[in-house]
């Protein structure tokens, strides 16, 4: 194998191995914190914006569970062999994290969301 094919397969593992990294990641918090939404409702009522109540005919609990259901499919999304499925899922995960910091202000949850928010971004760009 001539130097330049050996770099090349390495530099090949690196990406295939960022992307396992970044995919795993986000579709573990995904996954987390869609079945917590339903495992532990109490939790996460309070993030739910009080201007949710009654809109569109649900309460802030039924938005909470549709939420935690779309969690769980942004996280699904991610893991199939389907390049389109995957890429989709990664900018519904970012458009998820940009609407939950418009509503959530500036606090250490807002920069663990960020880190997520690039996080699915770069995936998005991997994949």
């Amino acid at each position: 194998m001539s130097t330049e094919a050996t770099i090349a397969f390495f530099l090949m593992q690196r990406k295939t191995f960022a992307d396992l990294l970044l995919t795993a990641g986000l579709a573990f918090v995904f996954i987390y914190f869609g079945v917590d939404k339903f495992v532990h409702p109490e939790w996460w009522i309070d993030w739910m914006p009080t201007w949710m109540e009654g809109l569109m005919g649900f309460s802030r609990n039924g938005w909470m569970l549709i939420t935690g259901a779309l969690e769980i499919l942004f996280a699904v999304m991610l893991v199939l062999p389907v390049r389109i499925i995957r890429q989709t899922g990664a900018i519904l995960c970012a458009l998820h994290l940009v609407a939950v910091l418009t509503q959530t202000g500036w606090n250490d949850i807002a920069v663990r969301d960020i880190g997520l928010l690039l996080m699915s971004l770069g995936l998005y760009a991997l994949i």
